[in-house]
């Protein structure tokens, strides 16, 4: 779409408000640069949000039958990161693994992270470092039961963070013992150990902010700042409602009219136009905005 801006109701970290917004090429620019116009592009009677992260909790691509058709279920819910499950069950071979599941995600027509989820009685300190080599925002533990917690060696694991910092988070598949409060079973281990971790347990699909933050995906993706890339998504206005009258709106329950990823349309009117292929996005620094 070249170089263009546009003012409206954006939604930014500490709300929405009234503001304009630039892009060139496809990031956010903070002031114009070169000599090529700038095209005023007007969103009037639009909400203006940025482009979801996600995690493919409810829809896992590994088990998709087409990841293409389940990459564009994702856009037209205004996905424009998808952080993809990878289940690793091999100490030996779990490398390999990563390269195969790589190559499955080739053709996903958006942007993607890889999210290695390990079970806990798997969980060794060199996985640790080889995910955040492969710039994996963070890693998932996956834990059958209590004393999965407890066969872990958490100081050498702790150690191997210090090499990049990536977070760790919990996935709890302890279907039966409810009674368990494993969020602070987790808390109080890290504490303990030293271990970091998003802030937030990633039970939800969409990522919250401070989770963006701790795993070095914003600002590059998940806001509208200037540097990162102009992914963002239009809402439409209900004809009875003001922007200033819309404080239950939230958009994750709500699909939007427009999704533009890198600065490119990508979805009108929950019509996919462009399946163009996404690129896999690797963090550098985690923790780096915290």
């Amino acid at each position: 779409m070249g170089a263009y801006w546009f003012q409206g109701y954006v939604e930014n970290d500490k709300g929405p408000c009234f503001s304009e917004c630039t892009v060139k090429k496809e990031k956010f620019v903070r002031d114009r640069t070169g000599k090529e116009p700038y095209t005023l592009m007007v969103v009037d009677g639009f909400h203006v949000s940025p482009g979801h992260v996600m995690m493919d909790l409810n829809e896992p691509l590994a088990f998709s039958p087409s990841v293409t058709d389940t990459g564009n279920r994702y856009i037209k819910r205004g996905c424009t990161l998808l952080l993809t499950q990878h289940l690793v069950t091999s100490l030996r071979h779990y490398r390999n693994q990563y390269d195969q599941f790589l190559n499955r995600c080739q053709s996903l027509p958006l942007d993607y992270m890889v999210i290695p989820v390990v079970p806990a009685k798997m969980l060794r300190p060199e996985m640790v470092r080889f995910f955040a080599r492969k710039g994996s925002p963070f890693l998932c533990v996956e834990v059958q039961s209590v004393g999965e917690l407890t066969e872990v060696c958490w100081e050498w694991v702790a150690q191997a963070q210090a090499y990049k910092r990536m977070p760790l988070t919990m996935f709890v598949k302890d279907t039966e013992n409810t009674s368990n409060n494993y969020a602070e079973l987790w808390s109080s281990l890290c504490e303990q150990y030293g271990i970091i971790k998003l802030t937030d347990v990633q039970d939800d699909e969409i990522l919250s902010l401070k989770n963006l933050k701790d795993s070095g995906i914003y600002p590059h993706k998940g806001g509208i700042v200037p540097g990162g890339y102009a992914d963002y998504n239009l809402y439409r206005f209900s004809e009875d409602r003001t922007f200033e009258e819309a404080d239950d709106f939230r958009y994750h329950n709500s699909v939007p009219n427009v999704t533009v990823m890198n600065g490119q349309v990508k979805q009108v009117n929950q019509k996919v136009i462009d399946e163009k292929p996404g690129s896999h996005i690797q963090v550098k620094i985690h923790k780096h905005f915290v």
